[in-house]
């Protein structure tokens, strides 16, 4: 008997799966997406959380990135993380450190890569509807359709509106639990090319890793 509750147990978070998108989950992503590829650059505030139950580790802080096309600068947790469209560079000012790689296809969910970052890799499904301060927030679960990902799943939530993303949760398989919250988006704002650039030369004395 006891083989059969372990088995179930075992097999139950496996049934939540789609084998298949769920249309209106995939209509509403096809929004999102289309709205934010309409604007020429994006800026956005946000406040980043992670939690982990079991190392009792939580940590939080407040960021900014910027988006025009495929390129990025993020600064968030004491760093920064800028991508020039084909090199991503991470300074970090603790270490006095930059590290220098190509970007793979599958990479992790970060506050720059979370407005398109379902377009492949993923089922989903639609989820709960909330109504937070007078807007309808639609939440929809993302699954990963690879096992080696680290991800065990994310809620997206979005404003029903104006198809901007309001919360996403993203949930390990080792428990950890990372919450980006967007409090101020602004499209169209006016960037510089230097606000995609590495300059070494900002970062003297700093161990500049190139791990290609």
């Amino acid at each position: 008997m006891k083989a059969i509750v372990y088995l179930l147990a075992w097999l139950i978070p496996f049934q939540i799966i789609p084998k298949q998108n769920d249309p209106q989950a995939e209509k509403l992503l096809n929004k999102v997406l289309e709205k934010f590829q309409s604007y020429k650059t994006v800026q956005v505030e946000f406040e980043y959380e992670l939690y982990n139950p079991e190392a009792q580790v939580r940590q939080n802080t407040k960021g900014r990135v910027s988006i025009q096309g495929n390129k990025y600068r993020a600064e968030y947790m004491g760093m920064t993380d800028i991508f020039d469209g084909k090199k991503r560079y991470l300074i970090v000012p603790e270490n006095e450190e930059v590290n220098i790689f190509t970007p793979e296809d599958d990479e992790e969910i970060t506050p720059a890569s979370l407005f398109k970052f379902f377009k492949k890799g993923y089922r989903y499904k639609m989820d709960i509807l909330q109504n937070v301060g007078g807007r309808k927030i639609r939440y929809i679960k993302l699954f990963p359709i690879h096992e080696d990902n680290e991800t065990d799943y994310v809620l997206l939530g979005i404003d029903t509106k104006t198809y901007h993303i309001y919360k996403a949760i993203i949930v390990q398989k080792d428990k950890t639990r990372i919450t980006i919250y967007i409090k101020k988006f602004k499209p169209n704002v006016p960037l510089g090319e230097k606000e995609f650039v590495f300059d070494k030369t900002r970062y003297p004395g700093y161990l500049i890793n190139d791990l290609d």
